[in-house]
């Protein structure tokens, strides 16, 4: 596929996952989003799931489930309404869904979020050494000094849901190098709020370097500056990323006595299950902070 036919590609793809997150409870069908895509229905399902890695109704379930975790964090609604909010005709029925996505039921997880509202001291979720720690408990924030990170990485376009598109293409684009000992592992680089319309947003998905590598084509090189960060590591599927970034920064933050300070936000990804295994992603979440 020629370049720009691709990027042509990807733009109605976009289109088609933003009408999905504007209205996800409604009854989307394969010849609605085509037509949104501006593709003939008989082959749109083809070329979507080659481009995303999925099928539609599996996206429509992820945004969904992912839309249902935001609401769980950040309002007081039941999961009852939360279920029908997101297009689910039943509680139940929302929360054999949300566990297969997640791991745990709704009110579990809306537990478990509510947890973070409250800072804890606790053993380091993050060893100085960059090796993983226990994932035994999932719910506290701990302050770690973080050392400068060399990255390489692609500048994401169009909605959060299509994060993993661009991370896609940023494994293709490194080819061969994205396995050498010179990766170290991948990284998102967040500023702004994706939940805010009228934001700057803006996010580099990433891999870190083991020294600084040059860029080329669409790549961009980029240093992430070291210093003092609160660190969460979130066990479950990366549609999780949102909701816990908006309980630490609403709920969290403002309790700690610490100030967020103009470096980005960071997603460190330390492990990469099988589709089937979501559940079990590893991603430290951090937060720049400065003493109040």
């Amino acid at each position: 596929m020629k370049p720009n036919t691709e990027r042509d590609y990807h733009r109605r793809i976009a289109r088609v996952i933003e009408a999905i997150l504007a209205n996800p409870g409604a009854p989307h069908t394969v010849d609605s989003l085509a037509a949104v895509a501006h593709l003939s229905p008989y082959h749109f399902h083809r070329i979507y799931r080659a481009l995303t890695g999925e099928s539609i109704a599996e996206t429509v379930q992820r945004v969904r489930l992912a839309q249902a975790a935001y609401r769980l964090t950040v309002a007081d609604d039941s999961v009852t309404t939360v279920a029908g909010n997101v297009g689910y005709d039943s509680p139940q029925a929302f929360a054999r869904a949300f566990r297969g996505l997640t791991g745990v039921s709704p009110s579990i997880f809306q537990t478990r979020q509510k947890n973070l509202l409250a800072p804890r001291a606790e053993k380091d979720p993050i060893a100085s050494d960059g090796t993983e720690a226990s994932t035994a408990d999932v719910s506290f924030v701990e302050l770690i000094e973080l050392a400068p990170l060399d990255v390489l990485g692609l500048r994401h376009q169009g909605p959060t849901a299509t994060i993993k598109q661009t991370f896609r293409t940023l494994s293709q684009t490194l080819g061969r190098e994205m396995d050498s000992t010179r990766v170290l592992g991948k990284i998102g680089i967040v500023s702004g709020d994706p939940e805010d319309e009228h934001g700057d947003f803006r996010y580099l998905a990433g891999v870190v370097t083991a020294e600084p590598m040059e860029a080329v084509g669409p790549l961009e090189a980029t240093r992430v500056e070291g210093g003092l960060y609160a660190a969460h590591r979130l066990v479950g599927p990366y549609a999780l990323i949102g909701p816990t970034f908006a309980a630490l920064f609403g709920g969290w933050l403002p309790q700690s006595g610490y100030e967020p300070d103009d470096r980005p936000a960071l997603e460190l990804y330390r492990n990469t299950p099988s589709a089937e295994r979501r559940h079990e992603c590893i991603t430290d979440l951090l937060i720049p902070i400065r003493q109040d």
